[in-house]
């Protein structure tokens, strides 16, 4: 039962790759994502020959490299569609309101979100950063430093307007980012928590972390 519990896993996490990857790109190139996006989760970046991946893409290793010019720029271009993901969602549920804390609650609750749903894609790009070179790291750093900021402008409004009770807004933007990303790592396709879930849980912690609703703050006026 725990053999056939695990392929069920496996099953739903290419399902959830593939919706990841639905309309970031067209065919042949997607599937090629999508195989590499399966073979980096289930073997690393470095133990992921370009043979494992053509197999993992129904595909031939020379029909790869017709798409891609290596085995770092495939993992690039997954990298960088994570990344922009996790970018974008967060963008957009910050702009709900105007209101600090509200800010806050939406952009945490998706952006912890996103790292439940497409856990497998996020982990992936997550941990082996390092393994881009040059130009390409720059690009994902980039990327990466506006997530930042879009988290550390919020809580400088809300620390502006009175709402939110932080002394150390560097340090706790790190960690509000860290605490999200970290699902990547340990969420599962059996877990009986949705994303949504996570998100709404995770959202209220934040506002707990600035102390929003402390006496005297705006947050629920």
């Amino acid at each position: 039962m725990s053999g056939m519990g695990a392929v069920d896993d496996d099953h739903r996490e290419r399902m959830r790759i593939e919706e990841f990857w639905h309309d970031r790109a067209t065919d042949p190139r997607r599937r090629i994502l999508v195989g590499a996006t399966v073979a980096f989760a289930q073997r690393g970046y470095h133990g992921a020959s370009t043979r494992q991946i053509a197999v993992a893409s129904g595909m031939s290793p020379a029909a790869v490299y017709i798409h891609f010019e290596s085995k770092e720029d495939l993992f690039f271009q997954i990298s960088r569609a994570g990344h922009l993901a996790a970018l974008d969602v967060l963008r957009t549920a910050s702009e709900v309101s105007t209101d600090p804390a509200e800010r806050l609650r939406h952009a945490v609750a998706a952006f912890a979100a996103i790292h439940a749903e497409f856990h497998v894609v996020i982990r992936t790009v997550q941990y082996e950063l390092r393994v881009l070179s040059g130009e390409r790291f720059q690009e994902i750093a980039a990327i990466r430093h506006d997530i930042v900021q879009a988290v550390r402008e919020i809580l400088q409004a809300g620390v502006k307007s009175g709402q939110f009770a932080v002394t150390d807004i560097e340090g706790t933007t790190l960690l509000v980012l860290s605490f999200c990303i970290d699902i990547a790592r340990w969420y599962s396709e059996s877990s009986r928590r949705t994303p949504s879930s996570i998100g709404l849980q995770y959202s209220d912690l934040a506002l707990k972390l600035v102390d929003a609703g402390r006496p005297g703050g705006r947050a629920h006026e």
